[in-house]
């Protein structure tokens, strides 16, 4: 029998399992549906692991399939802080920063971290990732990404840009096709233990990543290198504050070697400064100078208020135009005929030539030439250049636009000029992008040359064409003679604004613009320095390196020069020759020459 004392006890047990039952029943009915979904959300967030899978970025090739950026696998340590104990962590802090080169504070932040996951550094060195491999520790790892490489270091670099450490593009084509570069994430659905860990056996559904998109550009991989060459020794041998060069194919606007000087390698982004990574030939502008004389004469010409057989008195190299303006030739002429005037580069005659044609004219035939707008590059941060409306012209302006003072552009514009003397007068949009492809290589887009109706008569572009071969020959562009091959350019040297305002007498723009062969002509090609030491003349410093560069371009392209060519032999026309650019043991030559050597920045 219980005793009294142990019935009351059962009966105080049951009351309270019959109170605490009720509570019991309600929260079984909570759970189970009251907050079902939201427990049930809870666990998937716990329990179900979505693993992005990282496309590969696309690569960017020249017009000949040969890479200029593509992708490496590189390590990249994390580790898993959750797991580490808070004792072993300030010994954990020393090794690796000393390992990994890295802040200890910032260390401490990471392995601080309630987390199964943190990246400690990514994209590292092969040494780096051994030596935590060495270590041993459970809570550290090692995964491999995609890091973006450029196997020719410098080479074009201030073309394609760069990208930053999560592979987006930031500069130059990697920014303006990022899109089209990046492809598509893919997914992995799995699940992962209460420590956060991936369970591989436990995947439920697998999205694939797709891979970026290739772009196949225009630039030429052999002409560019001949281009970077013969720049990088004019740049560091004339010690100029920069340099651009520019070869087009004057009939469709295709950039075939585009390089500026300083410059950078974008596989040590940290080692440059930020002025070195501009592409100066479509950000950068200047007056033209003498180079500019093209327009006026080409325009005037076309017009027919010029005949080639009109003299001109060049008032011995000096005329006052007005009492506050006076104009000067570098060397006293007398009387010149028009082919003359723009042969000798008289100031003086291209001003009296321009007075024919008038300032609205004048201003017309520079719009055509495509001065004051953008040129349409498919590059990013392309600027207009200065070209003011004649309403806004000062009373000096007649005398001073016509020989490129009071108006600025860019290499590319200034290239574009020539062309339509080259290409029988037509303007082109210039483009540095032929192709786009999938990542197996089918063609997604090819873009068409876009080319204005000529504007200009066939006898003008003949005289004009005459004309800038004599200039080569007989006048300022004699370093641009190539044994062989008939050129035609003009020299350009224009004077820079001082820091109040006027034109500087110490600080200079040579320059070098032109195209060859004169009679069918193939390639044209700018050549701009600036602020080169002594000698700044653009004959001087400009003209050999366009010489250097175009007479072995077009031996590589295919034309053989008329010292060895047979009478009845003709040029390959650029139709012809644009679409079979070969590439034989020459471009391979690149891969040997060590490339350029990254030229110091100048000390002026």
């Amino acid at each position: 029998m219980l005793s009294t004392s142990s019935k009351t006890r059962f009966v105080i047990v049951d009351l309270v399992i019959l109170a605490v039952f009720p509570l019991i029943i309600y929260q079984l009915i909570r759970l189970t549906i009251q907050s079902h979904e939201v427990l049930v959300r809870f666990a998937e967030q716990q329990h179900n692991l979505v693993i992005e899978i990282e496309p590969q970025r696309g690569a960017i090739l020249d017009r000949n399939a040969k890479e200029f950026a593509t992708n490496l696998k590189v390590p990249s340590v994390y580790a898993v802080p959750r797991l580490i104990s808070a004792q072993s962590k300030p010994a954990l802090v020393n090794t690796l920063s000393k390992l990994l080169d890295l802040d200890r504070s910032f260390l401490e932040e990471r392995l601080g971290r309630d987390k199964a996951f943190v990246w400690l550094k990514r994209r590292t060195s092969v040494r780096e990732a051994e030596a935590i491999r060495r270590l041993e520790n459970p809570h550290l790892g090692i995964t491999y990404e995609t890091k973006r490489f450029y196997p020719h270091r410098e080479m074009l670099s201030n073309v394609i840009g760069f990208c930053n450490i999560d592979n987006v593009g930031q500069e130059g084509l990697e920014l303006l096709y990022d899109q089209r570069l990046t492809g598509r994430l893919g997914y992995r659905y799995t699940k992962r233990d209460a420590l956060g860990r991936e369970m591989v056996a436990l995947e439920k559904k697998l999205i694939p990543a797709v891979n970026g998109g290739r772009l196949i550009l225009t630039i030429d991989r052999y002409i560019q290198f001949l281009t970077e060459r013969s720049l990088d020794e004019a740049f560091r041998n004339h010690r100029a504050q920069s340099a651009t060069a520019v070869v087009i194919n004057p009939h469709t606007g295709e950039i075939l070697a585009m390089a500026s000087r300083p410059t950078f390698d974008p596989n040590h982004l940290g080692r440059s400064e930020i002025a070195s990574r501009r592409n100066r030939a479509v950000t950068d502008i200047f007056e033209p100078g003498s180079a500019f004389k093209i327009v006026t004469a080409t325009a005037a010409l076309n017009e027919g208020e010029i005949a080639l057989d009109d003299i001109f008195d060049c008032e011995r190299g000096q005329w006052r135009v007005r009492p506050q303006r006076v104009i000067h030739d570098v060397h006293p002429y007398g009387h010149l005929t028009f082919p003359e005037v723009l042969i000798k580069s008289s100031n003086i005659g291209t001003v009296k030539i321009a007075k024919r044609l008038g300032e609205k004219p004048l201003y017309e035939y520079i719009k055509k030439f495509g001065f004051g707008e953008r040129t349409g590059i498919d590059f990013p941060g392309e600027v207009s250049g200065i070209l003011r409306p004649p309403e806004h012209w000062s009373k000096f302006s007649i005398t001073s636009i016509p020989f490129g003072q009071e108006v600025a552009a860019t290499a590319v514009q200034m290239l574009r000029a020539v062309s339509v003397i080259a290409n029988g007068g037509r303007l082109v949009r210039p483009y540095l992008l032929k192709e786009i492809q999938d990542a197996n290589g089918a063609t997604l887009s090819i873009k068409e040359p876009i080319v204005s109706e000529p504007f200009l008569k066939p006898e003008t572009v003949t005289s004009i064409t005459s004309i800038l071969e004599r200039a080569v020959t007989e006048g300022t562009g004699k370093r641009a003679q190539i044994q062989g091959i008939r050129v035609a350019g003009k020299t350009g040297t224009s004077q820079k604004l001082d820091s109040k305002g006027g034109y500087s007498h110490k600080h200079f723009v040579g320059s070098f613009v032109g195209f060859a062969p004169a009679e069918h002509p193939m390639l044209a090609m700018i050549v701009s320095i600036d602020d080169p030491r002594p000698y700044y003349y653009g004959g001087t410093v400009a003209a050999p390196v366009f010489k250097e560069v175009i007479e072995q371009s077009l031996i590589y392209l295919g034309y053989v020069p008329k010292k060895v060519k047979k009478e009845e032999e003709k040029p390959k026309l650029t139709d012809q020759y644009i679409s079979s650019l070969r590439t034989n043991e020459m471009s391979e030559a690149i891969s040997s020459s060590g490339l350029l050597r990254r030229p110091a920045a100048s000390s002026q």
